[in-house]
C-alpha cells in the first residue's frame, strides 16, 4: 500500500476521533495519528525520512569534494597565514576548530562511501541522539522513545520488526506518555489505531506482514 494512502487512512482516523474532542487538541490528534501511519515504514523510504534520503543522496554525490575541500582548508589554515581571508579571523579560527573541520570532511568523505540505504540510516541515528539529548533535558519521555525509534527503525529489514505487535505495543505506551504530557484525551488508543491501520493495510497486500515475528515466521494476509 502506498504511503499517501497510509497517510489519508491515519489522517480520517484522526478527523473522526477529533469529533468528540475540543476544537484546540485537533491538530495534535492530526499530527499524532498522521506520524502513526507513516512511521512503520520508517524501516525503507517513505514521505516521513524523505528528506533524510534526499540528504544521504546529496552526500553520496558531492561528499567527497566537500570533504576534501573541508580537509584541503583545515591543511592549509593550519601551516599557513589566512590574514587575507578576513572571514577566518583568529577568534574563530582557532587551532582546535582547524582540527575539528579536518575531521569533518574525513566524516564527510567516510560517510560518501557508504550505499545509499546505510548512509540515510546513520543520518537518522545522528539525529535521534540530537533529539534523545533535548528529550532527556526536558524529561520528555515519549519523546526519548520517539526519538530511539526514529534511530532505529531503519536498521531492520522492510515489513520486518515496525510492523509487528510488538512495534504496536512500544508505539501504544509511547503515545500513552504523550497522552499523560499533553493531557489530550484517547490520544494513545487513537494513535495506537493509526499505527495499526498501516499494519492491517499492509495485511490486505499480497505480500503480508509477519506480524508475530519473532515467535512465528507465519506471514498474515486479508483476503477477501
Amino acid at each position: 500500500m502506498q504511503g499517501r494512502t497510509h497517510l489519508a487512512i491515519g489522517l480520517g482516523i484522526g478527523v473522526v476521533a477529533s469529533v468528540s474532542q475540543s476544537p484546540e487538541v485537533m491538530p495534535v490528534i492530526l499530527v499524532a495519528t498522521g506520524i502513526a501511519s507513516l512511521a512503520p515504514d520508517l524501516d525503507g523510504n517513505n514521505l516521513l525520512n524523505k528528506h533524510v534520503t534526499k540528504t544521504a543522496k546529496l552526500i553520496k554525490k558531492r561528499g567527497i569534494f566537500i570533504g576534501v575541500a573541508l580537509m584541503a582548508l583545515a591543511l592549509y589554515t593550519f601551516f599557513f597565514d589566512v590574514n587575507f581571508l578576513s572571514f577566518l579571523d583568529g577568534k574563530w579560527f582557532t587551532q582546535q576548530s582547524k582540527l575539528l573541520l579536518f575531521g569533518l570532511g574525513a566524516i564527510i568523505i567516510g560517510l560518501s562511501v557508504k550505499n545509499l540505504e546505510t548512509l540515510k540510516n546513520i543520518l537518522m541515528t545522528i539525529m535521534s541522539l540530537f533529539l534523545l539529548y533535548y528529550a532527556f533535558t526536558d524529561e520528555l519521555w515519549w519523546l526519548v522513545m520517539l526519538a530511539i525509534y526514529l534511530g532505529g527503525a531503519g536498521w531492520f529489514s522492510h515489513r520486518g520488526t515496525t510492523h509487528t505487535i510488538w512495534a504496536l505495543a512500544y508505539w501504544w505506551y509511547m503515545s500513552y506518555l504523550l497522552q499523560v504530557s499533553t493531557g489530550v484525551s484517547s490520544l494513545a488508543f487513537i494513535s495506537t489505531l493509526a499505527y495499526l491501520s498501516h499494519i492491517v493495510g499492509d495485511m490486505l497486500t499480497k505480500k503480508g506482514v509477519k506480524f508475530l515475528y519473532p515467535l512465528t515466521k507465519k506471514v498474515f494476509r486479508i483476503r477477501f
